[in-house]
């Protein structure tokens, strides 16, 4: 998947000049008119990169960092600057930023800075990836962890409840069975979780979201987005409650368990998240 890189700049021929230069290298760029723009284009999409002009109008650099910090941790941010505010711009690289460029822009430096803050950021991921799937090595990944211990026949059954539904990268995906609960099976694809416009986890093939929608419904608060092209099957409580009814009480309790299980890792990844998170954000 390419990276993505968001520019706040209110200077047209910087963005326009940014935005060529990093999508002739295979990069994909989004670009704000300020620093409101760029608050709402990252409520629509994750990146992998920041690059923000120091002097803007309403919300300049500085007060953006902070707000993107704030909204994103982790986030990796290149400051911009012209030389008055050369002084704002290495006050930002204390606060937090990676590195600041002066304005007007040299493309051999441009670009080394570039790649030094994508590599930063996928360091920064990667470590946080393997937090996101601690100790589950005894499930295989070849399965829904809901459906371990399942007999084939009882497998193709469950998955046979499910709605197929496709969507597309960027894609906000709707949970449409709030009244009665929905739990989503991801069979291709990358989906993100966010809460309060930030992201909160990640999901890949044979992951579930909104398990605890079998049990209790409409806790789902968070949203859901296509990080990729996304397959998904939609299976809703009363559907399930009617399968475990037939198939006896066995598989339901097998069903409990995997869904104690699951929960029990989806808590485990967000306790070593919020550590993570604390570990950088202390050093910042």
């Amino acid at each position: 998947m390419k990276k993505q890189i968001l520019i706040a700049d209110d200077e047209v021929m910087i963005r326009e000049l940014c935005r060529d230069l990093l999508e002739d290298e295979g990069y994909e760029v989004t670009e704000a008119l300020d620093g409101i723009d760029a608050i709402s284009k990252m409520s629509t999409k994750a990146f992998d990169l920041f690059l923000i002009d120091m002097a803007m109008p309403e919300l300049g650099g500085y007060e953006l960092m902070k707000e993107i910090k704030r909204k994103q941790p982790l986030a990796v941010i290149i400051i911009l600057t012209g030389y008055s505010s050369v002084s704002g711009a290495v006050k930002a690289v204390q606060a937090g930023a990676f590195e600041y460029l002066s304005k007007p822009l040299n493309s051999e430096t441009f670009f080394k800075v570039i790649k030094d803050a994508l590599n930063h950021s996928e360091n920064i991921t990667g470590s946080l990836q393997k937090a996101f799937d601690p100790g589950s090595n005894h499930i295989q990944k070849g399965e829904p962890i809901l459906l371990h211990g399942f007999a084939i026949e009882n497998k193709h059954d469950f998955l046979a409840l499910g709605r197929i539904r496709k969507y597309d990268p960027g894609e906000k995906i709707p949970l449409d069975d709030k009244a009665l609960g929905e739990i989503i099976l991801i069979e291709k694809g990358e989906v993100s979780v966010w809460f309060n416009g930030t992201i909160i986890d990640y999901l890949q093939k044979w992951d579930f979201w909104g398990e605890e929608s079998f049990i209790l419904s409409g806790v789902n608060i968070s949203t859901l987005k296509a990080e990729s092209d996304v397959k998904l099957r939609h299976f809703n409580r009363k559907d399930l409650m009617e399968f475990f009814s037939y198939k006896g009480d066995k598989l339901l309790n097998r069903f409990i368990i995997n869904l104690v299980n699951s929960n029990f890792f989806r808590w485990r990844k967000s306790i070593q998240r919020i550590v993570m998170l604390k570990l950088i954000t202390d050093q910042d």
